[in-house]
């Protein structure tokens, strides 16, 4: 599944939710980091998608896409000021925070795995192992 959709929207939630705050605290370095780490996760997530295996952990992805829009309608919502209580607030930030480590996590798990390379002393360990075992056994 190589959707950008789902962590794009999730950088969007997150960064509506940290500018919401920042009237309120007044801290530039706490903005900084607050729209850094979002906008790095979900850069991170995206490049990996073109990389993945198509399908790996689809049903998780597909719940991670469902949750970011929840997440997005309820800040759009709370800045229409028809609920305020969901903007600005960082409970929402944290949790778009934590589906987009999820989803970079998810999108690393699913990344094709390398060939190890067949090393011969490796194998004649293990056959020599198997003899010894099978030696060991009694004849039937």
């Amino acid at each position: 599944m190589k959707s950008f959709v789902a962590p794009a929207l999730l950088v969007i939630t997150a960064v509506l939710q940290a500018m919401g705050v920042y009237p309120y605290i007044q801290d530039g370095i706490t903005l900084a980091g607050q729209l850094l780490f979002p906008i790095l996760f979900g850069l991170t997530a995206m490049y990996l998608s073109r990389k993945g295996r198509p399908g790996v952990f689809g049903t998780a992805h597909m719940v991670v896409l469902i949750l970011s829009v929840v997440l997005l309608v309820l800040s759009l919502v709370g800045m229409s000021q028809q609920l305020p209580y969901f903007y600005p607030t960082m409970i929402i930030y944290y949790i778009a925070f934590v589906l987009l480590v999820v989803e970079c996590g998810l999108r690393i798990a699913g990344l094709p795995k390398k060939e190890r390379p067949k090393d011969p002393e490796l194998d004649e360990d293990f056959e020599d192992a198997e003899d010894a075992q099978d030696a060991d056994e009694p004849a039937r």
